[in-house]
């Protein structure tokens, strides 16, 4: 690609990324992340897991728990909103690495990029979210550019297997489906070294990726050894026993079927820069088949990365019920089986594969421009964004309502009161998460939550009396937050919510949170 083109390309891939930025920060909250940001805000305040509800892996919770406290954070949301993006960043710099490791042309850098940027379905929720869904990609791709630097020219590189080891765990601890990298990885170090025998594959590749999973396995195998049951309690058995428990109560409609599952995976991966890579890389094979038979696609890199993207369409249709963010674990793989395939490509076949790139780098960008306009707009107007509008609103209403700060506030979504520098309940750190599937947790298992119910909301809240209660009404099941506040006598401050989003409630005055026997 010729200079004055490379520079359009950047200058195109900049302002894609600055209408991401603005979209990820005004995106509306959502129910997901205040199970995440309650936590990570929370950290130090009790036990992860038996006090603060929280049902993944640790790594995330810690991440932005980190992140928070480096930052001296105040606007939670907005802050972790910045995060997200600095994961997209991270992305397409660990693209840039491993396309000058291919050894090809600034046009397949565009073409992989496209299919972040480009991406309808990471446009959405599962890549503007402050949540464990988009920042495990990043880990994965420097993680595979690792092995592939470790494994490539003779002996393999300890370091480099040892901090792809590092990498892989901390990307299995911050989502656990992401477990498929493990022995795919070490199988690499025993096939890649041909040269090699058995012994020197394992002791200078499989080794020191081992050591390296164990370092950054630590999170999660130090929360196993101090408490095995608590932890598996939340996080195996609260996905595979109260979550389909509490979605089987529940009308309406839902992904449970294998059919409807296979729909879903059409909606995400059939469709745009998904359907387009999958037949970019399908046309790369064929090119490598041609030039050097079936035999080419033997290579290492290929095997490893289409079991991977076997296995990652596998584990997606395992929960149940299904969400599109389950959806997006192959995503990785395919860009970086894409770039791999690139890489094989000799001689005159360059020159089609550089054009079939561009043209798909163009197909990706326009397919994410509309998405992508919004956040450029959304900068003409910073103080709409729902991450600051949150921030001020909250605060707004409370001192408008004589709340002092710290005051505790009864909240089943509780972004809004700790943006508003109120306390909440532990027993809410969770947002709904752990509060809905109270009433089908097995009495064995009831020690190792801190919770309520809705059956229990009253007697709870009457024995721990809030200064406020915060309702969103969107929430259907946070209707009896609202029944409890009108109950107790507290007051709706309608008049100071001004965006609608949420309603307020006080204790009238001289009238405490105290059941009516109480109050004389």
């Amino acid at each position: 690609m010729r200079r004055p083109a490379a520079f359009a390309g950047f200058a195109a891939l900049s302002l894609i990324l600055t209408g991401i930025a603005g979209r990820i920060l005004s995106y509306p909250l959502n129910r997901d992340e205040n199970l995440f940001i309650a936590a990570a805000s929370q950290l130090g305040s009790g036990d992860l897991y038996r006090d603060l509800g929280y049902n993944h892996l640790p790594n995330f919770a810690y991440l932005l728990g980190g992140f928070y406290r480096l930052t001296n954070a105040q606007y939670l949301l907005l802050s972790g909103r910045l995060l997200m993006f600095v994961g997209w960043i991270a992305a397409l710099c660990a693209i840039w690495l491993l396309v000058r490791k291919a050894r090809q042309g600034i046009e397949l850098f565009f073409a992989s990029s496209a299919l972040l940027v480009g991406n309808v379905f990471l446009l959405g929720p599962s890549g503007m979210l402050v949540s464990n869904n988009f920042i495990p990609i990043p880990c994965i791709l420097f993680a595979f550019f690792l092995l592939w630097r470790a494994l490539e020219h003779g002996p393999p590189r300890s370091i480099d297997a040892f901090v792809a080891g590092v990498l892989v765990s901390l990307t299995i601890g911050l989502k656990a489906n992401y477990i498929i990298l493990a022995p795919f990885f070490a199988l690499a170090t025993v096939i890649a070294p041909r040269a090699l025998s058995i012994g020197q594959r394992l002791l200078r590749g499989s080794l020191p990726l081992a050591i390296g999973g164990l370092v950054g396995g630590l999170p999660v195998l130090i929360h196993m050894a101090l408490d095995p049951q608590g932890f598996i309690a939340h996080t195996l058995r609260y996905f595979t026993e109260l979550q389909p428990a509490f979605w089987r109560s529940v009308d309406g409609p839902k992904t449970v079927s294998i059919a409807d599952k296979i729909l879903l995976a059409e909606e995400v991966w059939m469709s745009g820069v998904v359907l387009m890579a999958a037949a970019t890389s399908a046309v790369l094979c064929g090119i490598v088949i041609l030039r050097s038979g079936a035999r080419g696609l033997l290579d290492w890199r290929v095997l490893i990365l289409s079991g991977l993207l076997a296995c990652s369409v596998l584990v997606a249709f395992v929960p149940t019920p299904s969400f599109p963010q389950y959806f997006v674990p192959p995503v990785p793989f395919l860009i970086l089986l894409m770039i791999v395939l690139a890489s094989m490509v000799e001689g005159g076949s360059r020159a089609f594969v550089q054009v079939l790139m561009i043209v798909f780098a163009l197909l990706g960008l326009v397919t994410g421009a509309s998405r992508v306009l919004p956040g450029l707009l959304a900068f003409r107007d910073p103080g709409s964004w729902q991450s600051l509008e949150i921030h001020r609103e909250i605060r707004e209403m409370g001192r408008a309502a004589g709340l002092a700060k710290g005051a505790r506030i009864a909240a089943l979504t509780p972004v809004p009161a700790l943006e508003g520098g109120y306390a909440i309940y532990p027993e809410f750190a969770a947002g709904q998460f752990v509060y809905r599937v109270a009433p089908y947790i097995a009495p064995a298992d009831r020690r190792f939550y801190r919770t309520t119910s809705p059956a229990g909301l009253f007697e709870f809240l009457d024995a721990n009396p809030p200064a406020g209660i915060l309702v969103n009404p969107a929430e259907p099941i946070e209707t009896r937050l609202a029944e409890y506040a009108r109950a107790r006598g507290f007051v709706r401050l309608d008049n100071l919510n001004r965006y609608g989003s949420f309603d307020l409630y006080i204790p009238s005055s001289g009238n405490a949170a105290s059941p009516p026997s109480a109050r004389r």
